[in-house]
């Protein structure tokens, strides 16, 4: 049985390329170009320019990798950079224009029968055109979270931001991706279900236009029948991670490694280049006076004086150096002490505490401060000491919260660097439903009564209908009237003299509250 080869890290493989190792380079361009070339395109929506994209991606890690601190973030540093590549050509273009074949050209897989690529091209096409809604950052933020794995820092990486706003971003997306394949799905599998729905969508040509994308989304609002179906169609989320991912052209790698020279770059810490720098600076100094005080002077036995030799010697560092720019993290000094701080994001959505750690892999005491930037949540210690090779957890605990997402950071600061922790926190509750009041409201072929109930929730309430039951039943929609929802229902037979209201409420984010309560009423004369 054959033993598999390890997995040589990004670390390792950062290394080799700052230090000239051509095999290095193809590796990580192995590793590394499939998923870039699938993350381009979806930006792009044109394998040509998806693989050109790519390829000055690589022309660019070749070039400028040395100034990447963190060789552990070699992934989300290459998507950064493919994404601005992509960037670049969208604004050449004006506009992203989806034309023709090109936006779906799909190479066939091999692997696949012709049903099974037939029903992935089909999800690929649905879910790409219920994001075409969406702006280029916005597609990006999905591509990158749900189709290429990246999440907290290495999202925020790839996006040039903060962890705690690319949490932002994704949950702002999450209803807007919901909405918009939510309506899409209706618009095409739901209209035998729903006369309105049909009658809107009667002289509809298929073609997905943001105004026909408005008129269904707003239909789908104020239809309880469609609102339920689009609970149960599908899950946009699991969809858009299911598409399936394309491979970069087999020629790109030659193109790219053919025509990619590495130039050795010097590794290490800023300090170690800067001590080695000296160092070198020192021994060609010691050179020079040592040669000058050994060589034969004047009078001495030897003939004519000889003027000491000229040596070549690489520059040497000014005696007053460029002051280096604050760090945003640990600027690590032989001998100091050092910050860590793990995990880098906490999501308190369905608890009320979690905890991170601050190390110090140092060699000196740690004293550090840890301040929330916003109220909503709670740090156990705000100040502290960690001895060398030690480390303290501390409790993040979330307080009250309204309804929907809140986001945070914690900013743990230090004599060596700063650090932070994104903290955020999604909530959903279902609509308050207040006192149920009912008044006669006629005798039509039995008693009608008039139903009102107030109805609030942060994110809006969708729809409020009310089921009756006792000698008769039915169910009802209420209509909105500000804060109140109105309606009425019946008839109920003139013998009865009561009856059974089950209300119910869905707010935006599609959470259900519901409520019971009984009345009686006046039984119509005969």
């Amino acid at each position: 049985m054959s033993v598999a080869e390890p997995v040589v890290p990004d670390v390792d493989l950062v290394s080799g390329v700052l230090a000239g190792d051509q095999a290095a380079f193809a590796a990580v361009y192995d590793r590394y170009a499939d998923k870039l070339f699938d993350f381009a395109h979806s930006m792009l929506r044109s394998r040509e320019d998806a693989a050109d994209a790519v390829a000055d991606t690589f022309v660019t890690t070749a070039e400028k990798l040395s100034q990447l601190r963190d060789p552990s973030l070699l992934r989300p540093w290459l998507y950064s950079v493919t994404r601005r590549e992509c960037l670049k050509r969208l604004e050449s273009r004006k506009r992203v224009a989806f034309d023709g074949e090109d936006r779906l050209v799909v190479m066939p897989d091999e692997d696949l029968t012709p049903e099974e690529h037939a029903e992935s091209e089909s999800l690929r096409r649905l879910v790409w055109d219920a994001a075409e809604g969406l702006n280029e950052r916005d597609r990006a933020v999905l591509d990158l979270h749900l189709r290429q794995g990246l999440d907290g820092a290495e999202l925020a990486a790839a996006m040039d931001t903060t962890a705690s706003h690319a949490y932002v971003m994704m949950n702002r997306l999450r209803g807007q991706l919901e909405r918009s394949l939510g309506a899409l799905l209706i618009a095409r599998l739901g209209r035998e279900d729903c006369d309105d729905l049909e009658r809107l969508l009667a002289d509809w040509d298929g073609r997905f236009s943001p105004l026909v994308r408005k008129r269904v989304a707003r239909h789908v609002d104020d239809c309880e029948t469609c609102t339920r179906r689009r609970a149960m169609i599908i899950n946009p989320w699991a969809a858009f991670a299911a598409i399936p991912p394309l491979a970069a052209p087999a020629e790109l790698r030659d193109r790219v490694l053919g025509s990619v020279q590495l130039v050795a770059h010097s590794t290490g810490p800023w300090w170690r280049r800067r001590i080695a720098a000296l160092v070198a600076g020192l021994l060609v100094l010691v050179a020079v006076v040592g040669a000058a005080w050994f060589w034969p002077s004047d009078g001495e036995e030897g003939g004519e004086p000889t003027p000491a030799p000229t040596t070549s010697a690489p520059a040497t560092p000014s005696a007053s150096p460029a002051p280096t720019p604050t760090p945003t993290r640990t600027t690590p000094t032989p001998g100091a002490a050092v910050l860590e701080v793990g995990p880098r994001s906490l999501d308190l959505s369905s608890r009320r505490s979690a905890t991170f750690t601050i190390t110090n892999p140092g060699e000196q005491d740690l004293t550090f401060t840890a301040t929330p930037t916003v109220g909503w949540f709670t740090v156990s210690t705000g100040a502290g000491t960690v001895a060398p090779g030690a480390s303290t957890t501390i409790t993040v605990t979330r307080g009250g919260i309204d309804e929907g997402t809140s986001a945070g950071e914690i900013r743990v600061t230090a004599p060596v660097g700063t650090s932070s922790v994104a903290v955020t926190a999604t909530v959903r509750q279902g609509p308050s439903i207040g006192r149920v009041t009912t008044s006669d409201a006629g005798c039509q072929g039995g008693r009608l009564l008039s139903v009102t109930v107030p109805v609030s929730d942060a994110s809006g309430v969708a729809s409020v209908t009310v089921r009756w039951s006792g000698s008769a039943s039915g169910t009802t929609r209420l209509s909105r009237s500000g804060a109140r929802w109105t309606g009425v229902i019946g008839p109920y037979p003139s013998s009865d003299g009561g009856a059974v209201l089950r209300i119910t409420a869905v707010d935006d984010l599609g959470e259900t509250s519901t409520a019971r309560t009984t009345r009686s009423f006046d039984p119509c004369p005969g």
